[in-house]
């Protein structure tokens, strides 16, 4: 892992185009949007919130914390506007494909920019996976399972996200078919 992180770098993405790339712009808008269509709403509940206003006023806090962030953490937005979650049931149809945009832009994203359970990577010629360990914080993973025969071929990433697609890393399909190990990290049988 030392000369994965200490070899050389290739120039990268400039702030702009990074942000062009990850659609962020376009997310940010379609946030306003969502704001401004969410304050046409009253009443009903969802989750812990009792009234499409309690929703509002928080989805408007939470807006505004994350365009003063110098790396946003979209997490509280993705479970927001995941499917059948407090966006849809709020606005129904009416939000519904303005809430598809976001949670797509949103999952995009935080598939791209923070180590989730179960996602398919692949550097320096290696495929793998971030797997659960006993050790890892809400929101804080990166414990990856090479595909390897070994019995345990692990590499601690956990807060290095950003390093991990420096050095080249990706996420990959997550159809990915591994050869030795499943797609939650542990070894295949030999029958298999």
């Amino acid at each position: 892992m030392f000369n994965r992180i200490f070899k050389k770098k290739s120039k990268g993405l400039s702030k702009i185009e990074y942000w062009k790339k990850w659609e962020l712009f376009e997310l940010f808008s379609d946030l306003h949007f969502a704001e401004k269509m969410l304050s046409e709403f009253k009443g009903g509940h969802s989750g812990k919130f009792t009234s499409a206003e309690e929703f509002y006023d928080a989805f408007v806090e939470h807006l505004y914390e994350i365009e003063k962030d110098n790396v946003a953490d979209f997490t509280q937005i993705w479970y927001w506007f995941a499917p059948t979650c407090e966006w849809d049931d709020f606005t129904g149809k009416q939000g519904e494909e303005l809430g598809n945009r976001i949670f797509e832009r949103v999952n995009n994203w935080k598939k791209n920019h923070d180590f989730v359970h179960g996602t398919k990577v692949y550097l320096d010629g290696e495929f793998g996976v971030v797997i659960k360990s006993e050790l890892d914080e809400p929101n804080f993973c990166g414990i990856i399972r090479w595909d390897s025969n070994k019995e345990s071929d692990n590499e601690d990433w956990r807060g290095m996200f950003g390093t991990f697609i420096n050095q080249g890393g990706i996420i990959i399909d997550q159809n990915h078919q591994f050869e030795f190990i499943n797609d939650d990290g542990t070894l295949k049988k030999l029958n298999e």
